[in-house]
């Protein structure tokens, strides 16, 4: 047998060694999906503790892109197991930023294109497990949807791309009917009908006579209405 045979034995060893660890990943998340009884069963919060710590251990080992996209179809299929997700989106953001929504949760996530912002979020606060993405919210016209009557009971849970360099603002918001949880590494977003001056906040949207706010720190103020907590990105 040749080296080259030698060492390629050695890599389908591997393989089965990785199959047999997803599907005991497998059945596990299973049973945390029977605990969830199948509500909010995405949590990017999770999910991104997940890779920092994965990133933390991989040290500059292997290309951090190639572990994203990796995990991403993990978790994407584990979801799955425990129900699957819906993702709504509209068409112009099918079309503008469907690279980043696909590396967010890899190519195999059930998208369902809309031609109305309002529908969709009447959607996700109707359905289960639905999800919306719009655009970050920002100056622009396009994303000041934030203002949204239909939004006074969903939330801004993460956004996207995960990877950022640094000084750069993310593009897109995942909008969900489940609160957030407060995890480690996260940032809060606040909706204010007020221009409230606040070391603690930086104003980063206006629409009218709103404001949105955000946050590294959990405001108790009846002036902010919380809107999304949204998991740090990674930069590099």
């Amino acid at each position: 047998m040749s080296q080259i045979d030698k060492l390629r034995k050695q890599i389908d060893k591997i393989d089965f060694q990785i199959l047999d660890l997803l599907k005991r990943r497998s059945k596990i998340a299973e049973k945390i999906g029977k605990e969830k009884k199948s509500s909010n069963l995405f949590r990017p919060e999770r999910q991104a503790n997940i890779l920092r710590n994965i990133l933390k251990k991989n040290g500059n080992n292997l290309n951090p892109l190639y572990i994203l996209s990796f995990w991403r179809s993990i978790f994407l299929s584990q979801i799955d197991v425990q129900g699957g997700i819906k993702l709504l989106l509209s068409n112009n953001i099918a079309n503008s930023y469907i690279k980043t929504i696909y590396d967010y949760f890899s190519h195999d996530i059930e998208i369902i294109t809309m031609n109305n912002t309002s529908k969709a979020l009447e959607k996700v606060y109707n359905g289960k497990n639905i999800l919306t993405i719009l655009p970050y919210p920002s100056y622009n016209k396009g994303a000041q949807w934030w203002t949204n009557n239909r939004l006074e009971k969903l939330y801004g849970i993460a956004a996207l791309p995960f990877f950022l360099r640094k000084k750069k603002s993310p593009s897109l918001i995942i909008v969900s009917k489940y609160k957030p949880i407060i995890e480690k590494d996260s940032y809060f977003l606040y909706i204010s009908k007020y221009l409230i001056k606040d070391k603690n906040t930086v104003l980063i949207s206006k629409s009218g006579k709103h404001y949105l706010y955000r946050s590294n720190n959990m405001i108790n103020s009846n002036d902010l209405k919380l809107f999304g907590i949204l998991p740090k990105h990674y930069e590099g």
